[in-house]
């Protein structure tokens, strides 16, 4: 009598884990058994309150950063004091709930950056499928997303809402090449305060993905890290006013 083989026990929370402290072991994993509802829920969970806690500081900064936004845009200029007020509480109170759109952009992400991983492991020759990506992207979100925001809400939470003049400042409460040059443009500093421990190392991640999960070639793995990386930096760049 055949006897059917059984797919391998995975725990999702280990293979989390190992991602930040052993990825080569993570991956490893992915490959045989694809797990992310653990890490998608981590990740969810952690930026959601570092996302809570960086409110104050947002709302410092736009509130600081409101005149010139005005003087900028001629649709402000031209409404009322009373009106030009409602629309910055208006802006407040997204801010406010601004955290709830986590729930939904985090998978919306996952799910692009496991297309762009299909395509690179196509491109190498790699044999990786969708859901291993996807189940790789939501395990890189843990340490790139989930603990990043988390690091973010307490350095902000540390320094206080009123050191926060831009939103711009923001974004770049984690250290980044943006400390290089102070006096940058707002679009060059947005695109310089994308290069981060975190974002480097997400991009290390998914380079180490693609090579294990897929076995996809080097140079089109590294290709694709490196694209991973510019389409949210091209994005911050974009943003920035």
């Amino acid at each position: 009598m055949a006897v059917e083989a059984q797919a391998p026990r995975v725990n999702g929370l280990k293979t989390a884990w190992d991602t930040i402290v052993a990825p080569k072991e993570a991956f490893e994993s992915i490959r045989q058994v694809p797990t992310w509802g653990w890490a998608l829920a981590i990740s969810i969970v952690l930026a959601i309150i570092g996302n809570i806690m960086v409110i104050p500081a947002t709302q410092h900064a736009i509130s600081s950063a409101w005149p010139g936004m005005v003087a900028q845009n001629p649709n402000l200029t031209q409404l009322s004091a009373q009106q030009q007020q409602a629309y910055l509480n208006f802006s407040l109170k997204m801010v406010s709930f601004g955290w709830i759109f986590v729930i939904f952009i985090l998978p919306i992400f996952a799910l692009v950056g496991a297309l762009v991983m299909l395509v690179f492991d196509k491109l190498g020759g790699g044999d990786g499928s969708f859901g291993r990506y996807f189940a790789a992207e939501c395990n890189i979100f843990v340490p790139a997303v989930g603990i990043s925001s988390l690091l973010v809400g307490i350095i902000a939470t540390l320094r206080g809402a009123d050191s926060f003049t831009t939103s711009l400042s923001v974004q770049q409460a984690l250290p980044s090449l943006a400390l290089l040059a102070p006096s940058a443009g707002v679009k060059l500093s947005a695109f310089l305060g994308s290069f981060s421990p975190f974002s480097i190392w997400a991009t290390a991640l998914a380079i180490a993905a693609l090579r294990i999960v897929g076995r996809v070639r080097p140079l089109q793995a590294w290709l694709g890290g490196i694209v991973l990386f510019l389409v949210p930096a091209l994005a911050a760049v974009v943003a920035a006013k």
